[in-house]
């Protein structure tokens, strides 16, 4: 059964924010923020977006001001200097003003596009892209795990309407994929035929596999809290040899990976589910997911194995029998498959589409046909988004 928290300081949070959110000039009407009209778009795109945009820029200016000179919890940081990941500087507040700007005129872009190139998409996509907007703003990005925090709770009272989150946050994925589709996919205006991707594929991708034997003992205590003590260094040098030998034997064609793994399972009890056989992704992706093991893959021949041994200096050590499988036996079959066909090309031209987006965004801000409400849009800045912690009091509490 869940806890029930209604206290006297709840309330007084409620009653807080409430308050906060009087002060702020709030507007759920369709007053327009955009409007953007020519021979190819005519529309124009309500305050609402601008506001979830400029919320949008303010979070993520959060994180930046975080590690900034200057940065106290709980207090406005607006006025400090930032470094965002690209390496520009400035004030938190001009730079969430510039972020939220960015990000609608590139919701204005992406429709610019989507109109002149003639992307199209399937109702279905877009139905269900609007449901889903719609449970997120009535209950949470994770109410699936049973943790609710709607978006309508956390936006609302500054003026963004449900519409408005839903296009920004629902219906601009849909026509996103759908332009990615007209401009690269097959029969598309810049279709990447199978060569490019191959070729694209053989570069960026591997293909591995790995058997994890730890090299320690973990215990649980009588709290709960779970304590790792390696093996002696005895036991672990004759661990290492035996492996080391596994691994020749690998690489001698004397055994199989699956045989292998077996072995392992039975001398050193490793667990099945810890295995990973024949994975193929991104060298990225396991660079991110297990730098060690991406390290000595990117070094090894196709078909080649090698022992692994990390955090030897720790409290548990693990040895991993590493395996580069030979991605040029997978290519022709992989590529074949629709969904991993796709995959690929997104990872391909993903950043092509980003870059057409803000060049085009560039381009439709110096052009007349682009107009701003600008006496609409002053109307908001960053430091609405700051809500003064409550006091918490012994009385409070209480």
């Amino acid at each position: 059964m869940k806890p029930f928290y209604k206290t006297i300081a709840a309330l007084l949070a409620v009653i807080m924010v409430a308050s906060a959110a009087g002060c702020v000039p709030i507007s759920l009407s369709k007053e327009w923020g955009y409007k953007y009209s020519d021979k190819t778009l005519s529309k124009q795109y309500d305050i609402g977006m601008y506001i979830y945009s400029l919320y949008q820029a303010y979070n993520e200016a959060k994180t930046y001001a975080e590690k900034a000179k200057g940065y106290k919890e709980n207090e406005p940081f607006t006025d400090l200097k930032i470094t965002d990941d690209d390496g520009k500087k400035a004030v938190a507040k001009d730079w969430i003003k510039d972020k939220a700007e960015e990000n609608m005129l590139n919701i204005v872009a992406l429709d610019y596009l989507v109109k002149k190139d003639g992307a199209t998409w399937d109702e279905a996509s877009m139905k269900s892209a609007k449901a889903t907007a719609k449970d997120t703003w009535e209950m949470g990005p994770y109410a699936s795990y049973g943790y609710y925090q709607p978006i309508k709770d956390q936006v609302e009272k500054y003026g963004v309407s449900q519409d408005s989150f839903t296009y920004v946050s629902g219906e601009s994925g849909v026509k996103q994929t759908a332009l990615f589709n007209k401009l690269y996919a097959k029969g598309g205006l810049e279709e990447v035929k199978d060569k490019e991707l191959t070729s694209y594929f053989l570069k960026n991708y591997v293909d591995y596999s790995y058997i994890p034997v730890h090299l320690y003992k973990s215990t649980t205590d009588s709290s709960g809290n779970s304590n790792s003590k390696k093996f002696s260094d005895k036991k672990i040098k004759k661990i290492k040899k035996e492996l080391e030998e596994l691994v020749s034997d690998l690489n001698n064609g004397e055994t199989t990976f699956d045989k292998a793994a077996k072995k392992c399972e039975k001398d050193y009890s490793t667990a099945s589910a810890d295995e990973v056989k024949g994975t193929v992704s991104t060298k990225e992706e396991l660079q991110s997911s297990n730098a060690d093991i991406a390290k000595a893959i990117d070094k090894l021949s196709n078909g080649e194995a090698k022992l692994v041994v990390v955090g030897e200096s720790g409290d548990s050590p693990t040895a991993y029998i590493a395996v580069k499988n030979n991605l040029n036996k997978d290519v022709k079959d992989y590529i074949k498959n629709d969904t991993n066909r796709s995959s690929v090309l997104q990872n391909m031209k993903n950043e092509d589409l980003t870059d057409l987006l803000e060049k085009t965004a560039k381009e439709l801000k110096k052009s007349k046909a682009l107009t701003k409400n600008d006496g609409a849009l002053n109307k908001y800045d960053a430091s609405m988004f700051y809500e003064k912690p409550e006091e918490s009091t012994t009385t409070a509490a209480e």
